[in-house]
């Protein structure tokens, strides 16, 4: 089950995170989640 949130970031940050997130194809969500994830291993 998936949740919607919210987050607070920096302005410079989001636009390089959803330029990085369209290059790659992948939905945003998912790239935070997978460095989320890896971050907790």
């Amino acid at each position: 089950m998936r949740k919607t949130t919210s987050i607070k970031m920096d302005s410079e940050l989001w636009k390089l995170v959803k330029k990085h997130c369209i290059d790659k194809e992948i939905d945003i969500s998912e790239y935070l989640e997978t460095l989320i994830k890896k971050d907790l291993k």
